[in-house]
């Protein structure tokens, strides 16, 4: 490095001073290097929320998926902490997944024969089940477990402060699962309802169809539940496929598995029976009888709706129906409007002229308007040389 002696620097410091000064200057013309900000997210788990107050981090978290199923699932990020309000104490667990869907899926898989549907004002999220001490819920894209522990009751209202805490997904990313919602309601154990998105999460579920035969590779989502009671008992298997045309492909190949028995045992029980409705696939099996089999697999329907994106995200959605009867209405509306008008002009029209004729004076009022003219047509005068 090489040094500069004081005299030299004391014979550059006015130039040194100069350059600092038109510094700015010189380069106020140039673009600023874009810098991005990128801000952490908020914490997945609250500090506190209602009465409960978070006193650390747990080892116990009772949220565990397999490593293939957390990337079918596409897992963001996990948390686990302790809270206590008023004597109680609940270990908290949470997990975030890529959008709604993949929440809903790990909610099915997670849930245990002993859970029952929370009733009432005890009911969290989306969908919550409960057992003893231990909650679980869905609200979003967070799947949420609640363990308590302790002597003294706690009331699951309690922990309404915490789903309104919870990330709240943008866009397509919050739109609940389309596939439960179409499943038919009389004899459904809703208890059974198990949703995949992909193989693993199906295997870990308890699938029976074989994955060459579902085609994992055409990103299809399953629904498997079973029915009981005046539909029959047995299980139904409803498949979502991207497009109706992979759809009806899949029904071919569905059909073609059971003309040749080759499902499993379980599955070829009674007479199953394949239908499909656009998208979605149904297969209706292990004991129905074959009216039973068909009325369920066709009461599974697909309907094309006309969705648009709110500034929040998602909207409900407008069926074709609901548009003609808007058509309907504005039509009807129309008419009433133009019939009204032509009552009122009859009325209020009509009531004048018969004033009139009755006081004697003609039916229009144009006879009463005196009418000031000027003559200015009158002989031009003589120009005089």
């Amino acid at each position: 490095m090489r040094l500069v002696s004081q005299r030299t620097f004391h014979a550059l410091a006015p130039t040194l001073v100069l350059t600092a000064l038109l510094m700015p200057f010189a380069v106020r013309g140039q673009a600023p290097a874009s810098s991005a900000v990128t801000m952490p997210p908020a914490p997945l788990l609250p500090d506190s929320f209602g009465p409960w107050r978070a006193t650390g981090d747990t080892a116990d978290d009772t949220l565990v998926l397999a490593p293939d199923v957390a990337k079918e699932l596409i897992v963001q990020r996990t948390s686990a902490r302790q809270y206590t309000a008023d004597g109680a104490a609940a270990a908290i667990s949470a997990v975030q997944m890529a959008d709604s869907t993949g929440a809903y899926s790990a909610w099915t898989l997670l849930r245990t024969p002993a859970m029952r549907p929370c009733a009432g004002g005890n009911s969290l999220g989306s969908d919550c089940a409960v057992s003893a001490g231990k909650l679980l819920f869905w609200q979003g894209n967070t799947l949420v477990s609640i363990a308590l522990s302790g002597s003294k009751a706690v009331s699951a209202g309690s922990f309404g402060d915490l789903v309104a805490a919870l990330p709240k997904p943008v866009g397509a990313k919050g739109a609940p699962p389309l596939l439960p919602t179409r499943l038919p309601v009389e004899g459904l154990q809703k208890e059974t309802i198990r949703y995949a998105v992909g193989p693993a999460t199906y295997a870990a579920e308890g699938g029976l169809l074989p994955a060459a035969l579902l085609d994992f590779s055409k990103s299809p989502e399953i629904l498997t539940t079973r029915y009981a009671g005046r539909a029959g008992s047995g299980l139904l298997t409803a498949v979502f496929y991207p497009t109706p045309t992979i759809a009806g492909g899949r029904q071919h190949a569905f059909e073609a598995s059971l003309a040749s028995s080759s499902l499993p045992s379980a599955m070829l029980a009674g007479n199953p029976v394949v239908r499909r409705s656009g998208p979605i696939v149904a297969l209706a099996s292990s004991g129905f009888s074959k009216r039973e089999a068909e009325k369920l697999a066709a009461a599974v329907s697909y309907q094309a709706e006309l969705t648009w994106n709110k500034p929040e995200g998602y909207m409900d959605q407008f069926t074709v129906s609901r548009a003609s009867n808007v058509l309907v209405q504005i039509i009807v509306m129309v008419f009433a409007i133009v019939g009204a008008a032509l009552v009122l002009g009859i009325v209020f029209g009509g009531g004048r002229a018969f004033i009139r004729q009755a006081r004697g004076k003609p039916v229009s009022s144009l006879d009463d308007m005196e009418i000031i003219k000027l003559d200015l047509r009158g002989p031009a005068p003589k120009l005089r040389s």
